[in-house]
C-alpha cells in the first residue's frame, strides 16, 4: 500500500534535487543567498509606522450579544 502523501514529498524533493542538478553545493549556496536577500528585505521595512494591535488583529475579542 503506497501512501500518497508520501509519494508527493518524495515527488517535490526530486523536482527540487533536478532543479538543481543533484548538486547539493549550489542547492545551499543559492538557500544562503536567498536568506541573505530576505534578511535585507526585512532590515529596509519602515520602522517608524508602528501599528496597533487592534490593526493588526492581535487580541481581537468577541463583543458578546447584549442579554448574555
Amino acid at each position: 500500500m503506497k501512501d500518497s502523501i508520501v509519494q508527493e514529498v518524495r515527488d517535490a524533493k526530486a523536482a527540487v534535487a533536478a532543479d538543481f542538478e543533484f548538486d547539493l553545493t549550489e542547492f545551499f549556496a543559492r538557500a544562503k543567498t536567498h536568506a541573505a536577500a530576505e534578511q535585507k528585505a526585512k532590515h529596509r521595512l519602515p520602522t517608524g509606522q508602528k501599528q496597533s494591535a487592534e490593526s493588526k488583529g492581535v487580541n481581537k475579542r468577541r463583543k458578546r450579544p447584549s442579554g448574555v
